[in-house]
């Protein structure tokens, strides 16, 4: 008996407390934060698609010299505007490829500042966050 004992090395306090607060991503629902995470990288990239085609209609029209000034200039208005939106829509599909990373890894769920729990109604909320609330702030 104390051989096997022996073979069984004890936890350290980091590994007790890493194991106790993992509990609030249960290793069952990890397929649900993936399809969670994967349908909104589709819709987010959908979102970039479409954003990327008005932008390139928006350029055509501002660079067609048979419309008038005024019309070109609302064109590239309306360019910058389109450009503005994809980029920030890109930002958030590569905070949810980050964060499909992190599920794969076993650090989704985990603050990337404190390296605390972040708590599942945040990530229900908002599935690629990479803080808890305090860390946000």
């Amino acid at each position: 008996m104390p051989a096997d004992l022996a073979i069984i090395s004890p936890r350290s306090a980091a590994e007790r407390s890493l194991a106790a607060g993992m509990r609030h991503v249960h290793p069952a629902a990890l397929p649900q934060w993936r399809a969670l995470l994967e349908f909104h990288w589709q819709e987010r990239l959908e979102r970039v698609t479409e954003f990327s085609l008005a932008y390139c209609d928006a350029e055509e029209a501002a660079a067609d010299a048979s419309s008038g000034r005024g019309a070109r200039v609302a064109a590239r208005r309306r360019a910058a505007e389109i450009l503005r939106r994809t980029v920030a829509e890109r930002r958030v599909l590569a905070d949810i490829e980050a964060a499909l990373s992190r599920l794969a890894i076993g650090r989704f769920g985990w603050c990337e500042q404190c390296g605390r729990v972040i708590a599942t109604t945040r990530l229900a909320g908002m599935p690629q966050a990479r803080y808890c609330a305090d860390c946000d702030r």
